[in-house]
C-alpha cells in the first residue's frame, strides 16, 4: 500500500442560485437519473431478499378444509367433512438457511457497495456533460466571431476590389474563407444543441432550452487531498469482497445438505358434517409430530452445486484483481491529463494573447493598406484556432480534476 497523498485543485463551486450550475447540475441527476433509479430498487430487491432467506426461521401455519358428497358408499356415509390447522417448524436444517441468510446479506451490502460506485460514476458523468456543453458553447461562440469577422473583412475586400486595388484572386481567397467559416459555426450551432440534449438526457430530461447554464471560474477552484492508499478501499473492490463473501456462503449453504433435516409439526384436525361421520372419524384430534429425513445420494447434484460456486468464486477473484489494476491505471491516466491540462493551459493563454495582438496588428496595417487580404485572412485563422485551444485547454482542467474527484470517490 503507497503511504502517501498527493494535493490537487478541485473545482466547480456554485456562482448564482438562479441559474444552473454545475452543483445544481449534479443534484438534478442524482434526484431524476433514470438508471440511478433503476439501481435504487434493485438495492431494494437485494435487500427484500434478506427477508425473504429469514422466512425459513419462522414457523408456517397452514389451515385446510374439505368436503366430500359421495354418490354411493358401503357404510351408508353420503357427506363428510375437514378441517385442519397445522404449524411447523423446522428444527435444523444442516445450517443451509442461515448460510443463505449470510449470502443475502453479503450481496446486499455489495448491492449498496454499487450503488454508491454507480451514483460516483453518475456525478462524473454529469460534470463531463456540463463541461462539454460550456466547451461547445465557446466553440460555438468562436466561430460566431470568425464567421463575422471574415464577413467584415469580406465586405472591405469587395469594394476595395470595386475600387481597383485589389485583384479579384484577392476577393474570391476571402470570400472562400468567410464560406468556410459560415460551415464551421453551422457545425457549431449543431454540436451545442446534442450537447445540449446529452446535459438534459443525464439530469432526468429537464428542459434546458429557457436554462441560464453559468460558466466554470477558476477563482472558485480550492485544495482537496487525495490520498493514494485510499485506491486500496474503492467501493468497486470491497462490493466484489462481499460477492465473494456472498458465494461461499453459498457453497456453505449447500455442504448443509449433506446433514439431515429434522422438522416438527403440531395439527389441530375437526373431523365431521355427515349424519354418521362420528361413528367413521372422531370429532377432533391433536397430532403432534418429529420427522427426519436424510437424503443420502441425488446423482451428484449437490457436487456440482458446490464446484459450480467454487468457481462462481475464482470468476469474481479475477475480475477483482482487474477492477484494481484499472483502478490504479484511471489515476495515472487522471494524474497525468491533470498535469498535461495545466501545462496546456499555460500556454494557451500565452498563445491566445499573442494571436490577439497579432491580428490587430495585422488589421491596424489592412485598413491602412500595408498587408493583403491574406495576411488578415492568416491572421484571423491563428486566433480563431488560438481561442479553441484555449478553451479546450481550460476545461482539460476541469475534466481532469472531475476524473481524479471519480478516482478518488470524492464527487459526492
Amino acid at each position: 500500500m503507497i503511504k502517501k497523498s498527493i494535493f490537487l485543485l478541485s473545482a466547480f463551486v456554485a456562482i448564482n442560485a438562479n441559474a444552473l450550475n454545475i452543483d445544481s447540475a449534479i443534484n438534478l441527476a442524482l434526484q431524476n437519473n433514470n438508471e440511478l433509479k433503476q439501481k435504487v430498487y434493485e438495492h431494494d430487491e437485494a435487500k427484500e431478499n434478506i427477508e425473504l432467506n429469514k422466512s425459513s426461521f419462522k414457523p408456517k401455519l397452514d389451515l385446510a378444509y374439505t368436503y366430500t358428497d359421495r354418490s354411493k358408499v358401503a357404510s351408508g356415509l353420503k357427506r363428510d367433512s375437514s378441517a385442519s390447522a397445522v404449524v411447523s417448524y423446522n428444527l435444523f436444517n444442516g445450517f443451509s438457511d442461515y448460510n443463505l441468510v449470510q449470502s443475502a446479506k453479503y450481496s446486499a451490502n455489495a448491492t449498496n457497495l454499487n450503488l454508491y460506485a454507480f451514483k460516483q460514476d453518475l456525478v462524473y458523468n454529469a460534470k463531463v456533460a456540463y463541461i462539454n456543453f460550456l466547451d461547445k458553447r465557446k466553440n460555438q461562440k468562436t466561430y460566431e466571431v470568425a464567421y463575422s469577422l471574415f464577413s467584415k473583412q469580406y465586405e472591405d475586400s469587395k469594394n476595395r476590389y470595386e475600387q481597383g486595388l485589389i485583384a479579384k484572386n484577392e476577393l474570391l481567397d476571402v470570400q472562400v474563407k468567410m464560406l468556410d467559416a459560415k460551415q464551421n459555426l453551422t457545425r457549431a450551432n449543431s454540436d451545442l444543441q446534442i450537447a445540449k440534449y446529452e446535459l438534459s438526457n443525464i439530469l432526468g430530461g429537464i428542459d434546458l432550452e429557457k436554462e441560464s447554464i453559468e460558466e466554470l471560474n477558476e477563482k472558485k477552484i480550492t485544495f482537496q487531498e487525495y490520498k493514494l492508499e485510499f485506491l486500496e478501499n474503492r467501493s468497486e473492490i470491497k462490493a466484489l469482497k462481499m460477492s465473494i463473501d456472498s458465494l461461499n456462503s453459498q457453497l456453505n449453504s449447500t455442504k448443509g445438505e449433506f446433514l439431515p433435516s429434522i422438522d416438527a409439526s403440531l395439527s389441530y384436525n375437526k373431523y365431521g358434517d355427515g349424519p354418521t361421520a362420528k361413528d367413521v372419524e372422531p370429532d377432533d384430534q391433536k397430532v403432534a409430530q418429529v420427522s427426519l429425513k436424510w437424503n443420502l445420494y441425488n446423482g451428484g447434484s449437490k457436487y456440482s452445486k458446490m464446484d459450480i460456486n467454487r468457481l462462481k468464486v475464482r470468476q469474481v477473484k479475477e475480475q477483482l484483481e482487474k477492477i484494481k489494476l484499472d483502478i490504479k491505471l484511471q489515476y495515472q491516466i487522471a494524474k497525468t491529463d491533470f498535469e498535461v491540462s495545466t501545462e496546456n493551459f499555460e500556454s494557451a493563454k500565452l498563445a491566445l494573447e499573442q494571436a490577439k495582438e497579432n491580428y490587430k496588428i495585422v488589421s491596424d496595417k489592412f485598413d491602412e493598406g500595408l498587408v493583403k487580404s491574406t495576411d488578415l485572412t492568416d491572421a484571423n485563422y491563428l486566433l480563431t484556432n488560438a481561442k479553441q485551444k484555449y478553451y479546450k485547454a481550460y476545461y482539460d482542467k476541469f475534466l481532469s480534476l472531475a476524473k481524479l474527484d471519480r478516482v478518488f470517490e470524492k464527487g459526492i
